[in-house]
């Protein structure tokens, strides 16, 4: 047996009950195609009225042996999803969802995600580690309260749950805010001016990585990322915080840039994003 089999095999073999709401729901595909849920039955599976809620979509990657392995089912993703979620105090309801699984994730102010990003990630992580290092995508929509307005937050879930999986981004989350910003990218007419705009600003770094080896590429988005929080990009990259001010200080010395210039940032994150959908396999569909 395989390890990526007995992975799987000890999702299937969990002592402790599954809870109601991990299971397979038939008012969720229901409630995709318009209908209003059961107030009653919204409480059941932990829904609390008022509350703010982001979709935060997972889906488990298939390995390249599948046709040999057996494939995790949704009820089993979704039971995993349910633990890892539960052991960070997250205790939004979770279901399958065909092959994929989702939370929604319990969001304390809208207008601050910053926590939803950071355990969005280590719950990705985790559940990759579960199923033996497998890819597991993962899209997050915008927060909403209500159940109209959490529609919409699925289906930007889904959105990016698909984007992740075209530009092949299952190395972490894409959340609804990429997902815009690179279908609209992606949709330009002129892949050429996106291009010409990308080497504008990252030609010398991307040069510099290549002859180098190094990551100043991967440290700046990670930068961005964290919103220029320097403790959370040093703990995402694995490295002290020293040596990132060195990066940083590196890359603008490379690009001859000011990185405290507003307009300076903002170009380079999105040539950052445009590099992302330029590199994509399927850079055609531009």
């Amino acid at each position: 047996m395989t390890d990526q089999q007995q992975a799987i095999n000890a999702v299937g073999q969990l002592s402790r009950p599954v809870p109601p709401r991990s299971g397979r729901a038939e008012w969720l595909y229901r409630w995709l195609e318009g209908e209003t849920p059961d107030a009653a039955l919204l409480e059941q599976y932990g829904f609390q009225a008022g509350q703010y809620y982001a979709v935060v979509l997972y889906r488990p990657a298939l390995p390249p042996d599948h046709n040999l392995s057996p494939a995790i089912s949704g009820a089993q993703f979704a039971t995993l999803l349910h633990t890892e979620a539960h052991r960070r105090g997250i205790n939004g309801p979770v279901f399958a969802y065909g092959d994929q699984a989702v939370l929604f994730h319990p969001v304390e102010d809208p207008q601050q995600t910053t926590r939803l990003k950071r355990k969005t990630e280590e719950i990705r992580k985790q559940l990759s580690a579960r199923l033996n290092n497998a890819d597991v995508h993962c899209g997050v929509g915008r927060p909403a309260s209500g159940m109209d307005a959490l529609r919409h937050s699925f289906r930007e879930a889904e959105q990016a749950l698909r984007l992740s999986d075209e530009l092949q981004m299952q190395a972490r989350a894409t959340f609804f805010g990429n997902s815009s910003l690179f279908t609209l990218l992606r949709a330009l007419k002129s892949p050429e001016e996106l291009e010409r705009f990308c080497m504008t600003w990252l030609t010398d770094l991307i040069a510099y990585d290549a002859r180098q080896h190094s990551e100043l590429l991967e440290t700046l988005r990670a930068y961005f990322a964290n919103n220029g929080n320097t403790a959370l990009t040093a703990k995402e990259l694995r490295i002290h915080r020293n040596t990132l001010a060195y990066r940083l200080n590196r890359i603008a010395e490379i690009a001859r840039l000011d990185l405290e210039d507003a307009d300076v940032r903002l170009n380079l994150h999105l040539a950052l994003k445009a590099y992302e959908v330029l590199t994509a396999p399927n850079t055609v569909s531009l």
